[in-house]
């Protein structure tokens, strides 16, 4: 129903920025990705009801399409690297860690600014990751988490095609407190400084 819902939102966001289209460009970017978990007290079942919390510097690679000075949309692949944590069960004692991947495909609304150089946004859309549990290097529990993100970036152009990007995405997670600090490099290809390059 949540990817549903998400579907229908990006489509009346595209429909609605098609009648304002002023040289539209694609992106692609590459981001240093930041992450912090912090486990529920009773996490979900599918990760054992193991607590952990924990940073961990992982990737996100994106593709954006910009439909004009306000409005874009962007899916994204993500991969969080392991969180870390020791395990406070006694049964199974060890060092605990936990990744998610996956993709997410979020709407972006840019803001106005005076700089032409200077960029924001917001953004909002679905995600769906996979979960990955391991104790001292073994996988033990595999699960997913699906739901929405959503966040906020800016941008400063170095170049013609050239900026550097930062962002955050926060995902509603049944597991705990997800969130990522994205810090990279993002490639244009057309459109104009109007359009948010």
């Amino acid at each position: 129903m949540k990817r549903t819902a998400m579907l229908g939102l990006l489509a009346l966001v595209s429909l609605s920025a098609q009648a304002d289209v002023n040289e539209p460009a694609y992106r692609i970017g590459v981001a240093a990705s930041f992450g912090s978990f912090q486990g529920d007290s009773q996490a979900d079942s599918s990760l054992g009801n193991k607590f952990i919390d924990d940073n961990a510097v992982g990737i996100k690679a994106y593709g954006q399409y910009q439909f004009n000075k306000w409005f874009g949309v962007e899916g994204a692949y993500h991969n969080t690297d392991n969180f870390e944590d020791t395990s406070s069960s006694e049964s199974l004692q060890g060092k605990l860690s936990l990744t998610f991947t996956g993709f997410s495909a979020q709407g972006l609304l840019f803001a106005p600014l005076p700089s032409e150089d200077l960029h924001a946004y917001v953004k909002a859309g679905y995600y769906d990751f996979d979960s990955e549990l391991g104790l001292d290097g073994s996988n033990i529990s595999t699960g997913s988490e699906t739901g929405l993100v959503f966040g906020a970036g800016a941008l400063i152009d170095i170049g013609d095609n050239l900026a550097i990007r930062a962002d955050l995405d926060v995902f509603e997670a049944n597991a705990g407190d997800l969130m990522a600090v994205n810090l990279g490099f993002q490639y244009s290809f057309g459109g104009s400084k109007d359009g948010g390059q």
